[in-house]
């Protein structure tokens, strides 16, 4: 299948409303690189990475898949943007690309990491798991769903640090991308997940790493929360970016249980206060804070 790529270049501090901007077009599913993070990265978590040479200039960007837009309207889009928000040196770019040749490229540099105990394996690698570790198994298609990043990486430390709380629990994965964080939370021991994305991509991928991980009681679909089954759920997990999280915060209560716990990242320093007084709006208490890189992960449960 053809893809059409598109790249914004940007800095750093632009990325979390950047993608939100994206969001708000249908744009649900992005890769977000920075390339001195991703060093930081491969220092801080250097399980099975090969050595990559180091690097004298960074570049930071979105870069996403599409079938097809517009790019002149875009860049129209982007220009207002820029006028509201600083984008810095900010640029577009597109490109054809082969969804097989995407895959070949992406395998010669995407290798098993660990976080917390669970070890996050790409479909193509092996790996010899120790006793205290637990395997997450995925195939990341289109959707770069990877792990990679700081937001998803304090999601699953916060998971792995609740393992006795998520011992059958039901979870709701708002957001799921790839479906990373709901499938780790059955391999920690949720009895139930529910997942929900606005790309259908995204629910279909999702679906498929979950047969891979060979987890059971997993169920998702495109939509949005107010589409998801109407019960309480002991975890809510959202990992998307803090307009969105601001947007359908006053359903939280409605789905969240009594001593339930709502996680949630995806958000940049700037938008932290706004989040906080979002949270208070909705009769939801902040019970723990996490931050890597200027990435910052909430813990709540209702007042």
């Amino acid at each position: 299948m053809q893809w059409q790529e598109i790249k914004i270049t940007t800095r750093p501090e632009a990325l979390e409303p950047l993608t939100g901007f994206l969001m708000a077009r249908g744009v649900n599913n992005v890769r977000i690189v920075d390339d001195a993070e991703m060093e930081r990265f491969l220092i801080d978590h250097p399980l099975s990475w090969d050595y990559k040479e180091e690097r004298k200039i960074y570049e930071t960007y979105i870069l996403f898949y599409v079938e097809k837009m517009d790019l002149a309207a875009l860049e129209r889009d982007l220009t207002t943007l820029a006028a509201e928000i600083d984008l810095g040196e900010w640029s577009i770019s597109s490109g054809n690309v082969d969804e097989d040749d995407w895959l070949h490229e992406w395998k010669k540099t995407y290798k098993p990491f660990k976080i917390g105990n669970v070890v996050v394996k790409p479909v193509w690698e092996e790996y010899a798991a120790t006793a205290d570790e637990i395997i997450f198994t995925i195939d990341p298609g289109s959707v770069f769903g990877t792990g990679l990043h700081e937001t998803t990486q304090l999601c699953v430390t916060i998971l792995c640090e609740n393992t006795k709380n998520i011992s059958n629990c039901t979870v709701l994965d708002v957001g799921c991308g790839s479906g990373i964080l709901g499938i780790i939370a059955l391999l920690l021991g949720a009895k139930a997940v529910d997942a929900c994305d606005l790309d259908a991509n995204a629910v279909r991928i999702a679906e498929e790493n979950a047969k891979l991980n060979k987890v059971e009681n997993y169920s998702v679909f495109t939509g949005e929360l107010a589409n998801a089954p109407h019960k309480k759920y002991d975890i809510i997990v959202a990992n998307i970016v803090a307009d969105v999280l601001i947007g359908f915060m006053p359903l939280i209560p409605n789905y969240l249980s009594k001593t339930g716990q709502f996680i949630m990242s995806g958000i940049i320093d700037e938008r932290l206060t706004d989040v906080h007084s979002a949270l208070q709006a909705h009769n939801l208490i902040v019970v723990s804070e996490k931050n890597l890189n200027g990435w910052f992960a909430l813990t709540a449960k209702t007042a």
